[in-house]
């Protein structure tokens, strides 16, 4: 019976990662009888779920900290926890430099293309990846479960019956360099039928912000901060643009499906399984943009029947419960696996 798990983040920012691990120890606290627990830096507290208990660590010390160490190993061994499941590379490092001052069955999950190697990886119970694509390269046995979020029941909007005589697009993702914000603004110029909501904040913003008055597009351009959750705006435009080409999957479009709303998108996190062809991005030039954004929006009346399949796969594989259930059962694995083990040894 699987009791006590925690969950470890050592990312330094609020990333993709970090919801990943919200939504998904929030589902077990919420879903299951077993104490959940987070183990990371303060910064993360308020991201939680009230349910989950959370451990403070001062995990930006460099990994070969000692100290770090020996805090991780201290509270593994206090919180007698039957599964420590780390997130990402830096993670995996720190329980690795653990496992033989812990009895923990130790299971990670791969976020990204390029960490944790296989070399690393090759050390646990149990490999999670977030997307096929993030272990394509890997020569080792992963389990993939993608991202999923919470969806409220009845929390899918209707479609408006009348679209407005202006299209309306939605950019979502944080404000920084490289987001590809700036790309899709200089398309908007030669697009003047179309409006646009940005999502998001971050340092960026105020470049961004100028770059609009610069090309003369205030009065189509509306910048709404960061809303939780952005869905509200999902049933008021045509579809949401991301530009984020990291390999770590977004969560932008898994929202939009999830709510009914088309996507353009880079083929990231394995969008090809959700998303049209026609409406995914070879790259971000504006160019390519251009191209995709004039055919979504060449025919607006009947775009969504181009996602209905998207749509009814994303509603059966990208919720937090569909996450939840299988990493359930990879713990189940793990821990019986385990009990053979020992069984074995005793006989």
């Amino acid at each position: 019976m699987i009791e006590r798990i925690c969950h470890l983040i050592a990312s330094r920012e609020q990333d993709s990662l970090a919801r990943h691990v919200a939504e998904l120890s929030g589902w077990q606290a919420r879903n299951t009888d077993a104490d959940v627990a987070v183990i990371a830096h303060p910064r993360y507290r308020e991201s939680l779920d009230p349910a989950v208990r959370f451990l403070a660590l001062n995990t930006d010390h460099n990994r070969h900290h000692t100290n770090l160490i020996w805090r991780l190993a201290s509270h593994l061994r206090s919180g007698g926890f039957q599964i420590a499941h780390g997130h990402g590379s830096k993670s995996a490092q720190l329980l690795a430099a653990v496992q033989k001052y812990s009895d923990a069955r130790q299971v990670i999950t791969r976020h990204n293309l390029r960490h944790p190697r296989d070399k690393l990886s090759s050390s646990f119970d149990a490999r999670i990846a977030v997307s096929h694509s993030v272990v394509a390269s890997s020569r080792l046995q992963w389990h993939v479960i993608p991202n999923g979020i919470r969806v409220s029941p009845g929390s899918a909007f209707k479609v408006e019956t009348s679209l407005p005589t202006r299209a309306r697009i939605m950019f979502s993702g944080r404000l920084v360099k490289l987001c590809g914000l700036d790309h899709l603004l200089r398309v908007l110029v030669a697009m003047p039928e179309v409006e646009l909501i940005v999502e998001g904040d971050g340092p960026e913003r105020e470049a961004l912000t100028s770059l609009v008055q610069e090309l003369n597009l205030t009065q189509r351009v509306q910048f709404i901060g960061e809303q939780d959750p952005a869905k509200k705006f999902l049933c008021r435009v045509d579809f949401m643009v991301v530009t984020s080409c990291t390999g770590q999957p977004p969560f932008d479009w898994i929202e939009a499906l999830l709510h009914g709303c088309p996507v353009i998108t880079p083929n990231t996190g394995d969008a090809d399984r959700y998303i049209p062809g026609d409406f995914l991005l070879e790259d971000i030039h504006p160019l390519c943009l251009e191209q995709k954004l004039r055919h979504a929006l060449s025919d607006r009346n009947s775009l969504r029947t181009h996602f209905r399949e998207g749509f009814q796969r994303a509603a059966a594989e990208l919720t937090v419960e569909s996450m939840g259930q299988a990493t359930w059962e990879i713990y189940a694995q793990v821990l019986s696996g385990a009990a053979e083990s020992h069984a074995d040894s005793g006989s």
